[in-house]
């Protein structure tokens, strides 16, 4: 399917509503897999610790993605609900669709980062191939960069010249409301398992790190969570 076909006056056809609402099954399946793995990680481990306190980071993880993965739902739903012929915003099938590309994209980096951040880590810690990881945490972070970023963004660019004004108001601002949500969400969970002082500017470092996530993926927190006796 053509960029012309999704950014034709009508909107886009329904087939592609109902490819991306497969996609966005694949994406739930994919981060609930990340929360069954690291409950498997947890029930062979000596530490003492509740798997809250150990894997806080991911149940954030995996709510984000799901939250964002049931909007891209929700609007592909709207979609088809939707008159293709209607501009205003709030009736706009091409708008919510664009806004549940956006969210799909994002909740993508999401199961990525439930998926892999185990895996990465055993692989410099269990195996000391810490080479082998950092480029694997590298490789990780051209595509948290390319799903956040570049793919939302050249998406808008491509169908900003034919979208109404309110259609622009709501694509550009769901892409921001959501990404803001994603970098706050999962910036202030790692500044809590971090031990990190719960100030204005420890949050903004810790959201800060986010835009390279996957290389933190290699380390153990700075202050870990006190063993339960």
């Amino acid at each position: 399917m053509s960029m012309s076909q999704l950014n034709a006056a009508e909107g886009p056809p329904d087939s592609a509503v109902q490819n991306r609402l497969t996609a966005a099954a694949a994406v739930l399946a994919t981060l609930f897999f990340g929360g069954s793995f690291a409950m498997q990680l947890h029930a062979q481990s000596r530490t003492g610790r509740t798997f809250a306190e150990s894997f806080a980071y991911l149940e954030v993880t995996i709510v984000v993605g799901a939250l964002l993965a049931f909007v891209s739902i929700a609007c592909l739903l709207l979609c088809q609900h939707c008159v293709a012929t209607d501009r205003g915003w709030a009736q706009s099938k091409r708008g919510w669709f664009i806004v549940a590309n956006t969210a799909q994209y994002l909740s993508i980096a999401q199961g990525m980062s439930a998926g892999l951040t185990e895996l990465v880590f055993g692989i410099k810690h269990t195996f000391d191939a810490a080479g082998l990881a950092l480029v694997l945490a590298l490789s990780a972070t051209l595509v948290w960069w390319l799903l956040l970023f570049v793919a939302p963004l050249h998406a808008l660019r491509r169908w900003w010249p034919h979208l109404a004004r309110g259609e622009r108001a709501l694509v550009s601002v769901s892409y921001g409301l959501m990404l803001a949500f994603v970098l706050l969400s999962n910036g202030t969970i790692y500044l809590i398992q971090d031990g990190a002082p719960d100030t204005l500017g420890s949050l903004a470092q810790a959201v800060g790190r986010q835009l390279v996530q996957p290389m933190t993926w290699l380390d153990t927190w700075a202050h870990p969570p006190r063993a339960t006796p």
